[in-house]
């Protein structure tokens, strides 16, 4: 079985260890049995366009990842990329940062509303439960927006906002809004996009992932294909953590293969 955690933070990233070097990943990768990794760091185009977020030092990065790819050529597949955030809020500048660099894996990531901040920071506690559906909502609208902007290799955590909410101890009912989530995965389809299925809700304890088994089992129902993995680690601890619980969810969902990167290219591979 190949094992492949395709989403990844070195200290590149704006909340990424001290310790989380490339390098440091990549050890890790072979020390978990890890033999696709991607490196992902954040780039939330609408942070630092609107000065939230210390720039992301894309020349700086590149070149870590580079160094490691060649230092770890034979034995580790690598994928040098980028988790793209907001981009269609400012699809200009978010284009011009792709041109950078030739980015191999690019996940697209929807982390706030327009003009709300992220979700992470929002009060779920002290929201009604029609007020965690609006917001539901309208970020299914965003992420129908953000997914016509060209260069996305997969939808990064679609239910992210779900964590958090899941943190409040607030029951959440996806079935009202199956018909939009239906219309994103038609769109990740006809795009020829990945869903995401993000692992770091399982290893942080909250006992669901993103998106949950229900909303990729619909996903399969739509007849969803590419599906990639990611631990969302952030230091070299947690590189490969619960990949295999996430295989586990998918092929219960009805999955046998999951999308990985080998020398820009997406390839299947089993996880049977």
């Amino acid at each position: 079985m190949i094992i492949c955690d395709l989403h990844t933070h070195t200290k590149f990233s704006f909340d990424g260890a001290p310790d989380a070097t490339p390098d440091a990943l990549c050890r890790r990768a072979l020390e978990t049995g890890v033999s696709h990794l991607a490196i992902t760091d954040h780039c939330d185009i609408n942070g630092e366009v609107e000065g939230i977020y210390t720039p992301y030092a894309a020349d700086e990065a590149w070149e870590a990842m580079a160094a490691a790819k060649e230092k770890y050529t034979g034995r580790l597949h690598l994928s040098l990329g980028i988790e793209l955030g907001n981009a269609h809020q400012y699809p200009a500048e978010a284009a011009a940062v792709l041109k950078k660099h030739p980015y191999e894996f690019v996940i697209g990531s929807l982390h706030n509303l327009t003009s709300v901040p992220d979700f992470c920071m929002l009060r779920y506690d002290m929201m009604t439960e029609a007020h965690v559906h609006s917001l539901f909502n309208r970020m299914l609208d965003e992420t129908l927006e953000m997914l016509s902007f060209d260069g996305l290799h997969t939808l990064g955590h679609l239910t992210y906002i779900h964590r958090y909410v899941t943190l409040a101890k607030k029951p959440f009912d996806f079935k009202h809004h199956y018909d939009k989530i239906t219309a994103v995965y038609q769109k990740l389809i006809r795009r020829d996009i990945a869903l995401e299925l993000n692992v770091s809700t399982l290893w942080k304890g909250l006992g669901i992932a993103m998106p949950t088994l229900e909303l990729l089992k619909l996903y399969k129902d739509q007849g969803g294909r590419l599906i990639t993995v990611g631990s969302d680690a952030h230091s070299p601890e947690n590189v490969g953590k619960c990949i295999r619980k996430g295989y586990a969810l998918l092929q219960t969902a009805g999955f046998s293969e999951v999308m990985v990167m080998e020398g820009g290219q997406h390839a299947m591979v089993s996880i049977i």
